[in-house]
């Protein structure tokens, strides 16, 4: 399986109310490859569209960015490198990284949506590019010879339009977010730049910053299911827990660039076969047709 070279992410009530994953996550090249002239960046005192100023449009561009309201897979695809960042030396490369979160958006009805995440990242050489799941590798903080674990986790979230802006719930459970996002418009690009709150009780520091391009005369049009997008993210949140480093040692930065992908089919071979190994109930979660 290969890539789509043509394939690209991500949400404010005044820019969608002021208000990922990815999600999560994350990079900009392939989708528009003529150059852009520094004129063309001036098109208006605010850099807006007037969809940007519509809380129920600039919604439906948000599910559009973060999905397909068609109901099919959307994987969100990327690679990057992962970060130590320490209190008394400078940063450390210590991981590169592939990974994807595949999201499937479900209308419930209402103005309700159900966000339906698969993320898996495997964790690679920095230097060869070796895929180290499963492998051994040496702490540089501790010393301490390891196995290296790839990043999986599943999540359902329910995101809907309030006075606040976008807010993501989960059911049954005492969790609230309020993503934060601003859209700007350049040239034939839109642009979104967003984060959001997360509880107070999870561990520190935990936050998620990402930027996504796609194309602006796309985003006008709301007759398509979605949208597709070029990402770019960061992702500050303490070490991984297989790794077994000190609390003082400091925490990480995920840093990664990718795209929406057309496809779980053009996902590459390798990272669908280390999916498989990990998680092997992602057959029945993706379908036959993309859909559950």
């Amino acid at each position: 399986m290969t890539m789509n070279q043509s394939d690209l992410v991500s949400p404010d009530r005044r820019n969608l109310l002021g208000a990922a994953g990815l999600g999560l996550a994350a990079g900009i090249g392939g989708a528009w490859t003529e150059p852009v002239a520094a004129a063309d960046f001036a098109d208006s005192p605010d850099l807006q569209d007037p969809w940007m100023r519509e809380p129920e449009q600039a919604f439906r561009n948000f599910l559009r960015v973060q999905g397909d309201l068609s109901g099919l897979i959307a994987p969100q695809w990327w690679r990057g490198a992962y970060l130590a960042i320490y209190p008394d030396r400078n940063p450390e490369l210590l991981f590169r990284m592939e990974g994807c979160e595949m999201k499937r958006i479900v209308d419930l009805g209402g103005g309700r949506y159900e966000f339906q995440y698969q993320i898996f990242t495997s964790m690679k050489d920095p230097v060869t590019n070796e895929t180290l799941n499963g492998k051994r590798w040496r702490n540089p903080i501790t010393g301490k010879e390891l196995t290296v674990e790839p990043n999986t986790s599943a999540a359902n979230r329910i995101v809907s339009l309030s006075d606040r802006g976008i807010v993501e719930t989960r059911e049954g459970r005492d969790f609230e977010a309020v993503i934060h996002s601003f859209w700007t418009a350049q040239g034939p690009f839109a642009m979104h730049a967003g984060f959001k709150d997360r509880p107070s009780k999870r561990p520190l520091p935990l936050k998620a910053y990402a930027t996504s391009f796609f194309d602006r005369a796309a985003a006008a049009d709301f007759d398509a299911p979605r949208l597709d997008v070029r990402f770019s993210t960061n992702f500050i949140a303490p070490f991984q827990r297989w790794m077994e480093m000190p609390e003082d040692a400091g925490h990480a930065v995920w840093h990664a660039s990718g795209h929406k992908a057309r496809d779980v089919a053009s996902l590459p071979e390798g990272y669908m076969k280390e999916l498989m190994a990990y998680k092997p109930e992602m057959p029945d979660w993706i379908g036959k047709d993309g859909k559950a």
